[in-house]
C-alpha cells in the first residue's frame, strides 16, 4: 500500500470519529412522537380530506400504518404510562392525570438506557413531568419551559403557557438536547421521546394556516393538527441534517382522541367511544416495510415492547403488550386480541371490551346516590372477615386532635356486574366523636357520618363496582375505643333484602361527583365497528337478541381481563400495592383502640 493510500485511510478514520453524524451505531436510533388529543380520522393517511398532516402522511406512506389501534384509557397520564411501560393502566395503576408512575416499574427509557442508549425526553404538559416520575430512565429530560416563548399571536387563555408549551418551545429544548448528545455522547445509540400538546383544547386560531370553512371550533382543531405536523417535520429535518435518520426508527401515535360534537360532547375526551379510544399508530424508518396497512386490532400498550424488539431488546419483566413488528422490521403475525378499555373512574362508570368487530360497553347501574348505616348487626357472623393489617393506615389531624383509621380495599374484592356493597362492621366501647365515611379511587373525601353516643354496634354499607378501589375511614379522638373491626362484600340482590332495616343517608355530593357522564346510561351498549365505526347504532336497540348473546360472552371476558391485570400488579411490582409499615406510634394507637 502506498503512503498516499495509507494517509487517505487515516484521514477517513479521523473524519468518521470527529463527525458524529458519520459514525454508525450498531443499534438503531429511535424517535417516539406522542401527540396529545389527536384523532386518527383527522389525518390524511387515515382518510381525512383536509390537508392537516402532509408530513405525517408522507411517513405513513413510507412505513407501516396500523388502521385499528386503541388506547387502554383515553387520558394523558394513564395512556402515556402504558405507552412507556407496555402495561395496562390496571397494572401500572396510573389511573388519572397527575398520578405518579411507580418507580418500581421499568420504563422504555430505562430498558434502552440499560443497554447503552442515550435517552432524551421533552414533554409539553405538566402532568407528564419529572414530578410525576415520567422522567424515569432519561439522561436528559425537558419539562420546564419559558411561557414567554410564543408563536403566531401568542398564547391562548391562561391554560396555555402555564400548563402547556407550544410545539415551537418543545423543539427548541429538543434541539439543545440533541446538540449536547452529538457533542458528548454521539458514540451511543439515541432514543428520543417527544410529546406535543397543541391539538388539546384550548385551541389557538392559527390564521396563517388555511384549510377550509367549517365550524370555527373544529377548524381550529384541524389547524392545531397541521401546526403540530409542521413542527414534527422541522424536528425530523434537523435530525436528518445531523445525519441521525439513516438508522432511525420513528413511531408516531397519540394518547387519545377528541370529541368534536359526537355523543353530546365537544372539545373533550371524557368518554370512550371510537373518537376518543382509536388513535393513529405509524412506524417508519430503518428496515420498516413501506406502504403497509395493518387491519388487525392493536393497542398502544404494544408500542414500547415493539420498539425494544426492533432494537433486539426486551423489558426485564413480562408486560401486557406484544411486539407487533419483528426484529428486522417485518410484520409480526398478529391476531385480533380482546382489549379492555377503562376510563377516568372519577367520571365514567363503565368498562369497554373491544373484540373485533364488536365494541361492548358494560354500564354499571345508577349508584352512589346513597350509602347506608345501621346500628344493628344484620348479617350472620360467618359473612365477616378481619381486615388485614396491610390494608390499614392511620392519619392524624393535629388541628382537630383527631385520628382517622383508613382501610383500602383492593380492586379484586369488588367483582360483580353492577352495584355491590362493601360492608364495614365494628363495636364501639367508648365514643368521643366517632364518624365513618369513604372515598372511591381518586375522588375527594366525602362528608362523613357522625355516630351518636347511644350506638354500640355499627354496620355501614358502601356502594362499589368492579371498577372501584374503595377507601373507608373511621374517625375518632384519643381515648375512643372500638373492637371487632371486620368487613364483608354483598351482591346488590342480597343487599336489597336488608334495606328496610337500614337508614338511608342521601348525599347529592356523592351522586354529583361520581355519576356517569355517558348520557346517564345504565343499560349496556353494543356496536358493530365494521359497519358503524362512529358507534351510533346501539345493537341493543335494533338487534337485541344478538346483542344479549354477545354481551354474555363480553361480560365473561371483561372479568377475566380484570382478574388478569389485577393479578399482574403483584407479578410486576412484587406485591399487590405499595405498602407502608405502621409506625410504633400508630401501632400503640391501634392497640389502645382494641384493634390488635
Amino acid at each position: 500500500m502506498t503512503k498516499r493510500k495509507i494517509l487517505l485511510l487515516i484521514c477517513i478514520c479521523v473524519i468518521s470519529f470527529v463527525l458524529p453524524g458519520c459514525r454508525r451505531s450498531k443499534k438503531p436510533h429511535i424517535l417516539l412522537i406522542t401527540i396529545d388529543t389527536l384523532r386518527r380520522d383527522r389525518l390524511g393517511c387515515y382518510g381525512y380530506s383536509l390537508n392537516t398532516s402532509p408530513f405525517i402522511d408522507q411517513l405513513a406512506s413510507e412505513g407501516v400504518l396500523f388502521k385499528h389501534a386503541v388506547t387502554p384509557l383515553p387520558l394523558t397520564s394513564p395512556s402515556h404510562a402504558s405507552i412507556l411501560t407496555s402495561l395496562h393502566p390496571l397494572t401500572h395503576q396510573v389511573m388519572h392525570n397527575s398520578a405518579v408512575l411507580n418507580p418500581e416499574i421499568e420504563t422504555l427509557a430505562e430498558a434502552l438506557k440499560d443497554k447503552s442508549y442515550y435517552t432524551i425526553g421533552a414533554v409539553a404538559v405538566k402532568h407528564l413531568s419529572g414530578k410525576y416520575n415520567f422522567s424515569q430512565g432519561f439522561d436528559s429530560f425537558s419539562d420546564h419551559w419559558d411561557p414567554g416563548i410564543k408563536d403566531w399571536k401568542g398564547v391562548a387563555k391562561h391554560f396555555v403557557g402555564k400548563w402547556q408549551r407550544v410545539a415551537k418551545s418543545v423543539n427548541i429544548s429538543l434541539i439543545e438536547q440533541v446538540e449536547n448528545y452529538l457533542d458528548k455522547h454521539f458514540n451511543k445509540p439515541l432514543f428520543i421521546w417527544v410529546h406535543y400538546f397543541d391539538p388539546h383544547y384550548p385551541y389557538i386560531d392559527r390564521e396563517d394556516i388555511v384549510l377550509s370553512r367549517k365550524k370555527k371550533q373544529w377548524i381550529q382543531y384541524d389547524k392545531e393538527v397541521r401546526y403540530t405536523d409542521n413542527y414534527i417535520k422541522k424536528l425530523y429535518r434537523f435530525l436528518e441534517k445531523k445525519g441521525l435518520t439513516d438508522k432511525l426508527i420513528t413511531c408516531i401515535t397519540a394518547d387519545h382522541g377528541e370529541q368534536l360534537g359526537e355523543h353530546g360532547f365537544g372539545a373533550q375526551h371524557v368518554d370512550f367511544y371510537s373518537e376518543t379510544t382509536f388513535v393513529p399508530l405509524i412506524f417508519h424508518g430503518f428496515k420498516i416495510p413501506q406502504n403497509k396497512i395493518v387491519e388487525e386490532l392493536v393497542s398502544t400498550m404494544d408500542i414500547g415492547v415493539t420498539l425494544l424488539k426492533l432494537a433486539n431488546l426486551n423489558y426485564k419483566k413480562p408486560v401486557d403488550g406484544i411486539p407487533i413488528l419483528k426484529l428486522g422490521g417485518k410484520l409480526a403475525a398478529i391476531r385480533n386480541r380482546e382489549q379492555l378499555i377503562v376510563e377516568d373512574l372519577r367520571r365514567v362508570r363503565s368498562l369497554q371490551l373491544i373484540s373485533f368487530p364488536y365494541s361492548y360497553i358494560l354500564n354499571f347501574d345508577f349508584f352512589y346516590k346513597s350509602w347506608f348505616f345501621t346500628g344493628k348487626s344484620i348479617l350472620r357472623e360467618g359473612r365477616f372477615k378481619r381486615i388485614p393489617n396491610n390494608w390499614v393506615t392511620v392519619k392524624y389531624f393535629d388541628e382537630k386532635d383527631c385520628y382517622e383509621l383508613r382501610m383500602t380495599f383492593p380492586y379484586a374484592y369488588t367483582y360483580g356486574k353492577g352495584m355491590n356493597f362493601a360492608v364495614l362492621r365494628f363495636e364501639i366501647e367508648k365514643n368521643n366523636g366517632v364518624y365513618v365515611g369513604f372515598k372511591l379511587n381518586v375522588s375527594k373525601w366525602l362528608e362523613p357520618f357522625y355516630i351518636n353516643d347511644e350506638t354500640k354496634s355499627v354496620t355501614v354499607f358502601f356502594p362499589v363496582t368492579a371498577a372501584d378501589q374503595l377507601t373507608a375511614f373511621i374517625g375518632f379522638k384519643k381515648g375512643a375505643k372500638f373492637a371487632n373491626l371486620e368487613y364483608a362484600f354483598l351482591p346488590r340482590k342480597e343487599f336489597l333484602g336488608y334495606t328496610q332495616s337500614t337508614k338511608e343517608i342521601e348525599s347529592k355530593e356523592i351522586y354529583g361527583e361520581l355519576q356517569t357522564l355517558r348520557k346517564f346510561k345504565s343499560s349496556d351498549e353494543l356496536y358493530d365497528l365494521d359497519s358503524d365505526i362512529e358507534m351510533i347504532k346501539d345493537l341493543f336497540k335494533s338487534k337485541k337478541q344478538i346483542a344479549e348473546a354477545v354481551a354474555a360472552e363480553g361480560n365473561r371476558q371483561i372479568y377475566e381481563l380484570l382478574d388478569h391485570y389485577l393479578r399482574k400488579i403483584k407479578e410486576i411490582m412484587g406485591r399487590s400495592k405499595p405498602e407502608r409499615a405502621l409506625t410504633e406510634k400508630e401501632k400503640e394507637m391501634l392497640k389502645s383502640l382494641g384493634y390488635f
